[in-house]
C-alpha cells in the first residue's frame, strides 16, 4: 500500500507556491529505495514529453513508514489542456523501482484552475 497526500488536500496550486504533505507505505518487506519525484507530462498527439523537476529520496525506509516532504513548484510550465496537447503535473512516489508506484495529479496554473486552449481564435487573429 502506497498513499501521497498533500497539505489539507490542496491539489491545486499557484506557480512558485510551496507543495507539502505526507507519503506513507506498508509493504511486506524493509524497500531498498524510495523517492517521491515532481514532475511534468504531455498527453495527446505525437511524442509524449516529460521532464522530472524535483526529487525527495527517503533514506533507511521501513516496512510501514509516513514522510513529510516538500517541494517549491517552478514558475512554469502551467497545466493547460488543449485539443491536441495537454501538459500535466504530477508527483509520484516510486518504491523498489517500479514494482510500487503511485501517482497523484496535481494542478498548477497562476488562475488554480487548468488553462483550456479550445476557445476559436478572432477572423485576423
Amino acid at each position: 500500500m502506497l498513499r501521497i497526500e498533500t497539505a489539507n488536500g490542496v491539489k491545486e496550486f499557484a506557480p512558485g507556491q510551496p507543495l507539502a504533505g505526507t507519503v506513507a507505505w506498508q509493504l511486506e518487506r524493509a524497500p531498498k529505495n524510495a523517492e517521491l519525484r515532481l514532475f511534468w507530462y504531455t498527453e495527446g498527439k505525437g511524442t509524449q514529453d516529460t521532464e522530472t523537476i524535483a526529487v525527495e529520496h527517503f533514506q533507511d525506509a521501513q516496512v510501514i513508514e509516513s514522510r513529510p516532504f516538500s517541494f517549491t513548484l517552478p514558475e512554469a510550465p502551467y497545466s493547460f489542456s488543449g485539443k491536441l496537447i495537454s501538459l500535466r503535473w504530477a508527483i509520484e512516489l516510486i518504491v523498489d523501482g517500479d514494482k510500487n508506484v503511485e501517482r497523484l495529479d496535481i494542478l498548477v496554473s497562476p488562475w488554480v484552475t487548468e488553462v483550456k486552449l479550445d476557445a476559436e481564435l478572432a477572423p485576423g487573429a
